[in-house]
């Protein structure tokens, strides 16, 4: 019998060894292999990752800045979209350095992109959140971008060379809740007062005050015209009249005149004869208060002081007056010569117009001393500055507003009210036409003189808190041309240091709520450093509006800023 040897793996350990080692080759090759495709795979995705990114920032900016610009029109829109599309590009392109070559980049980049990108203007539906194309004015734009042919590394070993990137955005005009919180203290007549010929030349108050009186309709009260002229008081019984000129008179008669007499304020007296038909009389100078005439055997005494004389030489008895009081107040502000006297006002004298009497001075007192609208209502109608000014700019702002539809709505509070506290005039409201109205309609001096910044604020404030809307933006645009001097009430609210720290805290509240004051300071008597304070306080912008210029420079100037207010309108991506 034959034996076969069969040899154990023991006896031969360089075999096992060998199959061994052949396995392992086999698996690292495999493996090796495997990585390397899912290393070149990440690689890949990591680029297509990041690309898409830098296409989702680059869109995003481009629609953002694309709706800043809606209100210019559709081409602007377009243009700014694609400056950013091109300042912001993906993959490995460098960003813009030379702005020389901005403009040809972005023909270039048209021309090359025209069939990847999409522009639509019109509006977001926030019912169905969606963008809805629509006619002008727009809030809203697409924009819609597609890279379609970018290369990858290693995507061609699959049998892919090129990859895909999309990306769409919404941008729109992000709603706003505005508050305007106007200063209606009486101040805001100063400019068309005789107080202002120093600082704006007296041409430019007079061609005002006419400008008012023509807004009034041009009214001639009994002899009393426009232009502030001497008085002519017809005596009674004497077929005599004589216009008093205050340091003198002019006496005119139709029969010769026996005697004359002018009389001081203290009694003493000129006598002069045979004065004829006419004559001019006047004693060292001295104010004369009255003048007696001898015609005949009669004698008739004209007294320049007593306002009923004073008011037959006008015409004025059976005339009715337009303002609170009567003509007597008109005659005694018109007449007085110092501060004992009633109504007594130096810049009458200052004018060239002490002792003359006209519509124009009686205009100013109007002003001056009766703006309420329980007063004089009619000046609410009237050009009265700075007020018209700041009227004007306000419905320039209610038509940069309206200009896009987005929804913005606009509020008015005042101050001061009669109780001397704020005041809501208007609610916040998308309806600018009732804003328009209400501000139209307003007077300096409406309610009460003086000025409580801070109520005026916390009206605005308390509007916002409690009817602002969720996701709009808030924000309160503050006008005064004075200083902060009432705390409220109609007695003993008047205190300057008190009424200017509320100012503080109302603006440190606000900026607790994240409500940004926008403040403007009109004139040189405005308290500049503490509308600074304000808006730094709250994270707002002073504009400051200096004083003793024409009224034309400031109101333009008012434009411009509530113009610039205006079209700041805050973004915002919606999709």
């Amino acid at each position: 019998m034959t034996l076969l040897y069969r040899p154990s793996r023991e006896s031969c350990p360089y075999r096992v060894h060998n199959v061994r080692r052949g396995n392992i080759l086999v698996l690292t090759s495999l493996f090796m292999t495997g990585l390397t495709a899912l290393l070149a795979l990440s690689i890949d995705l990591g680029y297509i990752y990041t690309t898409q990114s830098q296409l989702d920032r680059s869109v995003d900016a481009a629609a953002l800045a694309g709706a800043s610009q809606l209100s210019e029109g559709h081409e602007a829109t377009l243009e700014t979209i694609v400056e950013y599309l091109v300042r912001n590009p993906i993959g490995p392109s460098a960003s813009i350095t030379d702005e020389n070559a901005l403009e040809t980049q972005k023909l270039e980049f048209l021309a090359q992109h025209s069939d990847d990108l999409e522009v639509q203007t019109g509006h977001w539906n926030a019912l169905t959140h969606s963008f809805e194309a629509g006619e002008s004015p727009h809030s809203a734009v697409l924009v819609s971008m597609t890279y379609p042919r970018q290369p990858m590394f290693f995507g061609r070993v699959f049998g892919r060379s090129q990859f895909q990137v999309h990306r769409s955005a919404v941008a729109m005009y992000q709603p706003r809740d505005i508050m305007l919180t106007l200063d209606l203290s009486g101040s805001m007549n100063d400019d068309s007062e005789y107080g202002a010929i120093q600082q704006l030349g007296e041409d430019a108050v007079n061609l005002n005050l006419e400008q008012i009186w023509h807004e009034m309709g041009a009214p001639v009260y009994g002899n009393m015209g426009f232009e502030p002229t001497w008085v002519t008081i017809p005596f009674l019984t004497l077929p005599a009249a004589v216009t008093w000129k205050g340091t003198q008179v002019v006496v005119n008669s139709s029969v010769p005149i026996e005697s004359a007499r002018i009389y001081k304020s203290n009694g003493g007296y000129r006598e002069y004869n045979s004065v004829g038909t006419s004559g001019t009389l006047q004693y060292e100078h001295r104010l004369i208060h009255r003048c007696e005439l001898s015609i005949d055997g009669q004698v008739e005494t004209v007294n320049f002081f007593d306002n009923a004389h004073i008011r037959r030489g006008l015409g004025l008895d059976g005339i009715n007056y337009p303002s609170e009081g009567s003509w007597n107040d008109v005659i005694d502000a018109c007449r007085s010569h110092h501060a004992g006297l009633p109504w007594y006002d130096d810049q009458v004298g200052a004018s060239g117009n002490l002792r003359k009497f006209g519509v124009k001075s009686a205009i100013n007192f109007w002003l001056k001393n009766k703006p309420r609208a329980s007063q004089s209502p009619f000046l609410a109608q009237v050009s009265a500055q700075p007020l018209t000014a700041v009227k004007d700019a306000v419905d320039v702002f209610l038509d940069d507003v309206g200009q896009v539809n987005t929804a913005d709505r606009v509020g008015v509070s005042v101050y001061n009210s009669e109780n001397g506290f704020g005041r809501i005039e208007c609610a916040l409201t998308e309806d600018l036409q009732s804003v328009h109205e209400v501000t139209r309609t307003r007077q300096a001096g409406h309610y009460q003189g003086w000025t409580n910044i801070a109520d005026g604020l916390k009206k605005a404030r308390q509007e916002l808190e409690q009817h602002g809307r969720n996701g709009a933006s808030k924000i309160i645009v503050l006008m005064t041309d004075g200083v902060a001097n009432w705390t409220g009430g109609t007695e003993s609210g008047h205190g300057p240091e008190q009424a200017r720290q509320e100012v503080v805290n109302e603006a440190q509240q606000c900026r607790d709520l994240r409500f940004p004051i926008v403040t403007i300071s009109l004139g040189s008597k405005a308290d500049l450093d503490l509308m600074e304070e304000v808006a730094d306080i709250s994270g707002g912008i002073h504009y400051s509006i200096p004083g003793g210029v024409p009224v034309e420079t400031y109101a333009d100037d008012l434009i411009e800023t509530f113009e610039e207010i205006a079209t700041a309108r805050p973004l915002k991506l919606v999709q």
